[in-house]
């Protein structure tokens, strides 16, 4: 899919590495010693974004005291990742879609169209059919986006993968910190390969280098892993799910524990939140009528 055009909606928790994958789409087409413009769509103010899109020119607004080339010029002839594209305001997603049909920008305060060539890479850890669906996203952007999807697995989906991140985030801190770490214990390495990894890469590769940093020898040991590691591991054990006999009270149990928040609980029991929901279903689990509008409960699918 790289050596092609096609847009492309990179999905996944957050932390998983999508940009990175976004990177290495980029790499392997054929504009890969063109531009790549990353993009956080979460973190521009809603008064800027046609600014930071498409440009502006001296004195079009207060504080526009240059010319400013906007991300799509930037990243003309290369790649523009958008980041949690799902955050974008609706009447900045009109804006986008414009953009991507026409292929035409025109700066803020200029009457001049500026014609651009870019492929888009958008990426979110929100579910853009469920918005797409309520309204909040349109259609028409999200099928120019999809235009081909990757979903990209949690840690905990992909366990194999556990070590061989665990090293390479070592030889990097190694090589940040100037240290020469060799390894891990072996117990280190099963905690890791049993913890459930919320934070996903992101997280392991902090906790890596906070370790990497305080290990005063070779290796890296417990007492150089945060405890709230295999703290969380112990109450996990105490939840898994061992056969359809206490199956039904246990899925009760670690719902009460994390305050009916099924995302939550479903990594606890290390099932997907599809299973859970199936669950709920077959034992007839209701979520309590008091708990349904709280933040702290995912009442969607």
């Amino acid at each position: 899919m790289a050596p092609t055009t096609l847009s492309v909606l990179i999905t996944g928790e957050s932390g998983t590495g999508k940009e990175n994958i976004a990177r290495s789409i980029h790499g392997l087409s054929m504009c890969a010693r063109k531009p790549f413009v990353a993009v956080d769509c979460g973190a521009i103010p809603t008064e800027l974004v046609a600014s930071e899109f498409f440009g502006h020119v001296k004195g079009s607004f207060t504080g526009a005291i240059s010319d400013k080339i906007g991300h799509f010029e930037a990243a003309n002839g290369g790649t523009l990742f958008l980041d949690e594209v799902g955050n974008l305001s609706y009447n900045t997603q009109i804006q986008l879609l414009r953009t991507l049909q026409e292929r035409l920008i025109k700066p803020v305060g200029s009457n001049r169209e500026i014609p651009v060539n870019v492929r888009i890479i958008a990426a979110t850890n929100e579910n853009l059919q469920l918005a797409k669906e309520q309204g909040n996203f349109r259609e028409d952007l999200y099928h120019r986006l999809n235009e081909f999807q990757i979903e990209v697995p949690s840690l905990r989906e992909r366990r194999e993968d556990i070590l061989l991140f665990a090293y390479h985030f070592l030889d990097q801190a190694n090589a940040d910190l100037k240290k020469s770490v060799s390894g891990f214990d072996p117990d280190v390495e099963a905690v890791f390969m049993n913890y459930g990894w919320p934070g996903n890469l992101r997280e392991m590769k902090n906790v890596v280098k906070r370790a990497t940093l305080l290990a005063p020898g070779k290796q890296i040991s417990m007492k150089e892993i945060p405890s709230e590691i295999y703290n969380q591991q112990k109450n996990e054990d105490q939840f898994r799910l061992f056969n359809e006999k206490n199956e039904d009270q246990l899925i009760r149990n670690v719902l009460e524990t994390v305050g009916y928040n099924k995302s939550k609980a479903a990594r606890l029991l290390k099932i997907d939140r599809k299973t859970l929901y199936n669950k709920l279903k077959l034992y007839q689990i209701e979520i309590p009528e008091k708990l349904k509008n709280f933040d702290s409960v995912d009442s969607h699918p």
